[in-house]
């Protein structure tokens, strides 16, 4: 049994768990509010010059009955494509400082009988409905610069539930680092509320990337400061079970690895600076530290006791594709690792018209019970990397994500790629020079016996065109033609992750 949450690890959801420093925030002095709108000046010089930024424009809310497809869409492909990230950026001439703090919007695409319908909707946050009448941006953000005007009463009265998204049950979740998931009807995306796990627990930090186990139970991990919240939920999403695990430092945790037997919590080389809070929030305050090692900490999954450690090569970290164990204890995994510990920094860049560096390489690395870790170089340049989800916490060969083709290009990713972390060898497919590539999710065939038996589905925006499609591959082939198109009139913005829901 988990034992009740403290007096300090309560105010800590409201000083650390993604919001940034409100109290700080309430004393923001004005030159922050200039900056804001000099951000939208600066963004609309370059908007009016580049039009890949239609990439960070404002969302707008649609439907479509029917989408356009080139191609054909597989038989026996049917279910709701969902994606989810930030989409209000600017209000009222003021613009945020970072690209993660703009209010949740998500898509659905409806992929049924070889057919395509769309939905888009902005979530019905609390802090969507103070300030979307006001048209103007009222509550504390995680990037720091917006003084609070509307009442701030903990970590989910800014809880903008812009990151991801999770089939649970008859809904899906909204989430958001910081705080807690948004329950959404799959379908028609109406806002249901907030999910009350239990009341010790509300408002705590619950992370992007959860992890299901062989028996469809649930993982999770949060960012407290110097502490990690670890979370275990039932597979129709009860909680079972929650830790607050000191670790002596400062740690932002957007993923982890759940294995077998153990939750492998990886703390990138950063530090929290609190000069630098009071402007650009807790995103500007994380700042990388040069040689620091990551370092990995590695827990009993059902008893959460902390098990052993491990150093890693100075980084950063956002994602990992997989964790699996073999069994006398060794622990493999994928991760996407940058050697620039600043990567918070490059999101700034975006809300002045700007594109952000990329500079994550997939590694593969293998944790021993006693001695150093390997870490082997897999491909360079990647991001959001997937796996098949019948492999998820065993034994995996294959990892899907985002990369690069042409190697000189910097502002966004133009192809997917297929890792085969065995044999060290990949397979990519080259969008091409007027696309910019979402993370694609893995859709297993029904029936299917082979790992990479199934599809590729993910999102793009076609900057020339000005129009987003959703795509689908062959995942046993992805470097052939894709297999269909589905096109919209118009662009998204770009968003963070996404889910497939069977239907």
């Amino acid at each position: 049994m988990s034992p009740p949450i403290s007096q300090p690890d309560r105010r800590a959801f409201l000083g650390l768990a993604g919001v940034g420093l409100a109290a700080m925030a309430a004393g923001l002095p004005m030159p922050a509010a200039a900056r804001a709108q000099d951000q939208a000046g600066q963004f609309a010089v370059a908007r009016r010059q580049d039009p890949r930024l239609v990439a960070f424009d404002n969302g707008q809310e649609r439907d479509v009955e029917r989408v356009r497809i080139e191609g054909v869409i597989p038989a026996a492909l049917a279910g709701h494509f969902h994606r989810n990230g930030p989409a209000i950026f600017e209000r009222a001439g003021v613009r945020y400082h970072h690209w993660f703090d703009g209010d949740g919007f998500v898509q659905r695409w409806r992929i049924q009988n070889g057919a395509v319908s769309y939905r888009s909707r902005f979530l019905q946050t609390s802090k969507f409905a103070v300030e979307q009448p006001a048209g103007a941006f009222l509550l504390p953000v995680s990037g720091g610069g917006i003084a609070p005007v509307a009442a701030f009463s903990g970590a989910n009265s800014a809880n903008p539930s812009n990151t991801s998204i999770i089939s649970m049950g008859a809904e899906s979740w909204a989430l958001w680092e910081g705080g807690s998931p948004m329950r959404v009807n799959p379908d028609t995306l109406e806002t249901l509320g907030l999910v009350r796990l239990n009341s010790e627990v509300d408002g705590a930090p619950f992370s992007a990337h959860p992890r299901r186990g062989e028996d469809g139970r649930l993982w999770n991990v949060g960012s407290l400061g110097p502490r990690a919240f670890l979370w275990r939920l039932s597979a129709s999403g009860a909680l079972e079970a929650f830790r607050i695990q000191p670790l002596g430092q400062e740690g932002y945790y957007h993923d982890f690895l759940l294995t077998q037997r153990s939750l492998v919590l990886v703390q990138c080389s950063t530090e929290a600076r609190g000069e630098r809070s009071l402007e650009r929030g807790t995103f500007g305050a994380t700042r990388g530290v040069a040689g620091k090692p990551m370092r990995v900490h590695v827990f009993d999954r059902e008893t959460f006791e902390l098990v052993r450690e491990a150093e890693l090569p100075s980084g950063f970290a956002f994602h990992f594709g997989n964790g699996w164990e073999e069994d006398d204890g060794t622990i493999h995994f994928d991760i996407a690792h940058s050697l620039d510990g600043d990567q918070f920094q490059e999101f700034f860049k975006p809300m002045t018209g700007r594109f952000p560096t990329w500079q994550a390489v997939s590694h593969r690395v293998t944790l021993p019970p006693k001695g150093a870790p390997r870490f082997e170089r897999l491909h360079a340049r990647v991001e959001f990397p997937k796996i098949n989800p019948n492999y998820d916490a065993r034994r995996n060969r294959f990892v899907y994500a985002t990369t690069f083709k042409d190697d000189k290009r910097q502002d966004w990713f133009d192809a997917v790629v297929k890792i085969d972390v065995e044999q060290g060898r990949s397979q990519i497919f080259n969008y091409g020079a007027e696309w910019m590539v979402e993370e694609h999710v893995f859709v297993p065939r029904p029936g299917a016996t082979r790992e990479d038996d199934g599809w590729l589905v993910g999102t793009a925006l076609n900057w020339v065109k000005q129009q987003t499609a959703l795509t689908v591959f062959d995942a046993a082939q992805p470097d052939k033609p894709f297999l269909a198109r589905a096109w919209l009139d118009n662009a998204m913005p770009l968003g963070l992750h996404g889910d497939f829901r069977r239907l």
